[in-house]
């Protein structure tokens, strides 16, 4: 559906030159959902501005259906806009006009008549859950009811692609929530490809089939949902993760001087991950049974991601090191990741080479 090709995109004023993307390769395929996810800075928003041309890139190509669009001359750029909506994190709607006028905004020059534009409104009034604000004014919205219109706006010349630049950071959770609920339903209903510009972890979580990381104007590490949150290979996915869950808190504890966890000299801390059916099992219980080891459970989470179980636990062995060591062994015989961490107290060397 869209493939971004070698692109880069740099700005220059003379005084300062700012590489924002750097040798970019994407491919979004027809129905995802597919997000990419950076800190601040790190080049997603130009990225996506240079998926439907606002911005064009120094080099590369965007190929949307095979086409490239920076090739087009700026007429048929513009008709094949039509085909690529955009939502964005400030609504970018107009004060002036009520929900009505926002909506069939960008129907102007359609050539449409009045009856059949006030149809198309109406059902995309229906379609985002707001028939009942059709007079009103946008200052008379919630954050949620903004959004709602600007996804309207960009429905209204029927897009296949959806691009939202962090659609939902300024929203609360609960309202993030609906308004993800939303463009799944899109998805269903309309068949949209969307792509999601994001710095929030639990926004890719909920929606995204696929995901892309980007640090420094790069792309670092891409993959699946579930393959990204099990198995994290780059430092900057492995930071996004700590940040979106309470493990950050322990491994700040762990660095404390307090032994609150009361780790002995010669104990193994490890992070073990689960995917899939092997989230039932209970491992745990009985690797401490089978190798006479206690077994400590510091932090645990189980997720559904898409269909699929991820759980994840920082467990801490006490025992005899060949037992510690058994017991890594049958978790990654049983499919599990297992990742030693130094826990800085003359942690047991124990080879688990993550697979």
């Amino acid at each position: 559906m869209i493939e971004v090709v070698n692109v880069s995109k740099t700005f220059d004023d003379g005084k300062r030159r700012v590489e924002a993307v750097k040798d970019v390769f994407l491919k979004v395929e027809k129905g995802e959902i597919y997000g990419v996810i950076g800190y601040s800075g790190a080049g997603k928003s130009t990225l996506v501005r240079c998926i439907n041309l606002l911005e064009k890139p120094n080099k590369g190509k965007i190929l949307f259906k095979g086409e490239d669009l920076t090739l087009l001359k700026e007429r048929d750029l513009r008709n094949r806009r039509k085909k690529i909506g955009m939502i964005f994190q400030h609504f970018s709607l107009f004060n002036s006009r009520n929900v009505y006028q926002n909506i069939a905004y960008p129907l102007r020059g359609a050539k449409l008549s009045k009856e059949d534009e006030r149809k198309k409104v109406l059902e995309l009034l229906e379609l985002v859950g707001l028939k009942d604000k059709e007079k009103s004014y946008i200052s008379q919205l919630s954050g949620g009811q903004k959004q709602r219109v600007g996804i309207a706006r960009a429905l209204a010349n029927d897009p296949e692609i959806l691009l939202c630049d962090e659609a939902t950071s300024a929203l609360d959770p609960k309202t993030t929530k609906s308004i993800l609920s939303l463009l799944k339903e899109l998805r269903a209903k309309l068949g949209l490809t969307i792509i999601l510009i994001t710095h929030e972890m639990a926004v890719i979580k909920e929606i995204c089939d696929r995901v892309s990381v980007m640090e420094d104007g790069k792309i670092v590490e891409d993959g699946t949902t579930v393959k990204l949150f099990s198995r994290p290979e780059n430092n900057a996915t492995r930071e996004f993760l700590n940040l979106a869950s309470n493990r950050s808190r322990i491994y700040e504890t762990l660095n404390l001087k307090e032994n609150i966890f009361n780790i002995k000299s010669g104990d193994v801390l490890a992070r073990v991950s689960y995917l899939g059916e092997s989230t039932g099992d209970a491992l745990i219980s009985r690797v401490s049974k089978k190798y006479n080891l206690d077994v400590s459970i510091l932090y645990g989470s189980i997720e559904i991601l898409g269909n699929t179980p991820v759980g994840e636990f920082i467990i801490l062995f006490h025992g005899e090191r060949a037992c510690i060591q058994k017991s890594i062994n049958y978790f990654r015989e049983k499919g599990l990741i297992v990742e030693v961490l130094d826990h800085g107290r003359d942690t047991v060397k124990i080879h688990t080479k993550c697979s």
